[in-house]
């Protein structure tokens, strides 16, 4: 029989579950170690990391990618210490040896696995930055990728900042480092939509200068620009929403907010939402 993640306690060996893999990527520690870490999802939208040991990692790594779902059987679980959390599970799954993964059909029941975090959270500085987060938004202002070593323009020194706009006209500060610096300007350069709609998924929280600032983590960060993804099509459609109430405010001669705060900028409010017609 399958549990469920939020069922699980250090109790016991023989656990079984079904997941799909959200995430899959390489770690490597200060001393050279290398890991294999995941993020799992189960049909409830419950998540939980899995970490696949250095001697193990050329026995599993080819099983399964991105997207799949797996099954998986006779693990144990560590507990998760340390900042930069990816999930708000306590524990984590560890594979043994004896650990059995087998690729099955996909299900149908898990739509909505991104839980976007609110913008106005991370301004107000209410979030535990202790857990990565997620986001969505309209890109809004890119600058030019840039290099921490002029001298090797290779993607482990690269850099660069754009901001993101949520459907209430709040802004939010990024700044993509390594790999994830040239995806994003490289995926920018392809895009056809005149609204680029951003995603990021498990990127970190900062403090800087007063400001809150959301930077990439790592290997583990995910960015995508106008994704399929259902709460990608919400997201439109809030804008839409958002957009009518407005013009419906304007017809009955009421005065829409003009002022939104904003990592310390002042915006004025109309702006946006004449953009959204262009």
């Amino acid at each position: 029989m399958d549990e469920h993640v939020d069922d699980f306690k250090p109790i016991k060996l023989c656990w079984s579950i079904q997941v799909k893999v959200l995430n899959k990527w390489r770690e490597r520690s200060e001393a050279g170690y290398r890991t294999l870490r995941m993020i799992l999802c189960d049909k409830r939208g419950s998540m939980i990391e899995a970490k696949i040991n250095s001697e193990l990692i050329t026995e599993y790594d080819s099983e399964f990618k991105d997207g799949d779902w797996i099954s998986l059987h006779h693990f144990e679980l560590d507990l998760v210490t340390g900042d930069m959390r990816t999930t708000r599970h306590a524990y984590r799954i560890n594979f043994l040896p004896s650990t059995i993964l087998n690729l099955i059909p996909d299900k149908d029941d898990l739509h909505y696995t991104l839980y976007p975090s609110s913008f106005l959270d991370v301004l107000d500085d209410k979030l535990i930055r202790t857990y990565l987060i997620n986001l969505i938004g309209y890109v809004v202002d890119i600058e030019d990728i840039k290099y921490s070593d002029p001298s090797k323009r290779s993607a482990g020194y690269a850099m660069t900042s754009f901001k993101i706009k949520d459907a209430n006209n709040y802004v939010l500060p990024c700044v993509a480092i390594g790999d994830l610096a040239e995806h994003f300007h490289d995926e920018w350069k392809r895009t056809r939509s005149s609204r680029v709609v951003c995603v990021l998924r498990w990127w970190g929280v900062y403090k800087v200068s007063g400001h809150m600032v959301i930077q990439s983590v790592g290997r583990c960060s995910r960015l995508d620009l106008d994704p399929d993804m259902p709460e990608v099509a919400d997201f439109r459609v809030n804008i839409w929403s958002c957009l009518g109430r407005l013009l419906r405010q304007a017809l009955r001669g009421i005065e829409p907010e003009r002022k939104f705060m904003c990592s310390g900028e002042v915006l004025e409010g109309d702006e946006f939402w004449i953009s959204c017609l262009t």
